[in-house]
């Protein structure tokens, strides 16, 4: 059989186990939708601009805590949450004013670090990723006006979502709740908002336009393929690239979900490797990465 295999011609050497784990940035503006307090209604009105700056390290292990599966025991819905070791930091302008928080590692359960749920059925469902800066949650604020009120609990919150739709089209944003995968995906979120709260009734809500949402990953180190050949008899890909004997290389390849996913792995023993991958689309992505 035969088949047209496109190839992303170059190794990527990463410096963590899961291929892909690094500092993740997130940018993305948008505008205020309510205000109520008044400390905050004197740092912030309704339709005034908002611009947000996200960062966290996506190497943290998950904890799934919801599972649903249908009667053919398919799963169709799941919930995960992080909050180990994130590094989690989120800075909020609006107009002249900023507000900023940080938290390294939460705690298990609500208010969740990073909650990522992923659905795979119509009905008023949605796909989304949720970053969640909270004082109860071990969150520091270096930067918050309106929370110097003694007793307050300030917390900050993004989410980006697609909901399922009138149709009977379930959600497309996300295929997983890998927290590597959802900014590989940005151009499948259809909507975005959050808050500002400082735990006392006093909170800011704003909407993002997904349309300005940019996430970036810290770019590895590219190194060329020696070669690429498709073998029509065995229906495979051979890719060979230079290799340090005793390193582990993790062969990719480009989901639907736009998300990069092992394919196979090897142990290189020589200062050449050469493996095969069987392709399952008629046209896919590769990539190599080093795992050190």
């Amino acid at each position: 059989m035969y088949r047209y295999i496109k190839i992303f011609l170059s190794v990527l050497v990463a410096g963590s186990s899961c291929g892909q784990c690094a500092e993740v940035q997130w940018t993305a503006t948008g505008s205020v939708t309510l205000v109520r307090g008044e400390d905050f209604l004197q740092a912030a009105m309704v339709g005034a601009p908002v611009s947000i700056e996200l960062s966290y390290d996506n190497a943290s292990e998950g904890d799934i805590f919801r599972q649903i599966f249908d009667f053919s025991d398919q799963l169709f819905w799941q919930q995960e949450e992080y909050y180990n070791q994130i590094n989690l930091n989120l800075s909020i302008r609006i107009g002249n004013e900023s507000w900023q928080g940080t938290l390294g590692s939460g705690a298990s359960g609500s208010p969740y670090s990073i909650e990522i749920q992923d659905v795979k059925l119509a009905g008023g469902t949605a796909d989304f990723f949720r970053a969640t800066v909270a004082k109860e949650d071990g969150g520091s604020f270096p930067v918050f006006p309106g929370g110097d009120i003694p007793g307050s609990n300030p917390s900050m919150r993004v989410e980006f979502r697609d909901e399922s739709t009138e149709d009977g089209e379930a959600p497309d944003y996300l295929d997983s709740t890998d927290l590597a995968c959802v900014s590989q995906s940005v151009s499948r979120i259809t909507e975005a908002l959050g808050f500002i709260s400082n735990g006392l009734g006093q909170v800011i809500r704003f909407t993002v336009d997904p349309a300005t949402i940019r996430a970036r990953v810290s770019v590895p180190e590219q190194i060329e393929l020696r070669k690429v050949v498709y073998d029509r008899e065995f229906d495979e890909v051979l890719l060979t690239w230079a290799s340090i004997p005793g390193r582990f290389y993790i062969i990719q390849y480009l989901a639907e979900d736009l998300c990069w996913r092992e394919k196979s792995s090897t142990l290189a023993v020589s200062s050449e490797t050469t493996w095969a991958v069987l392709p399952l689309r008629e046209t896919e992505l590769y990539r190599v990465i080093e795992e050190e």
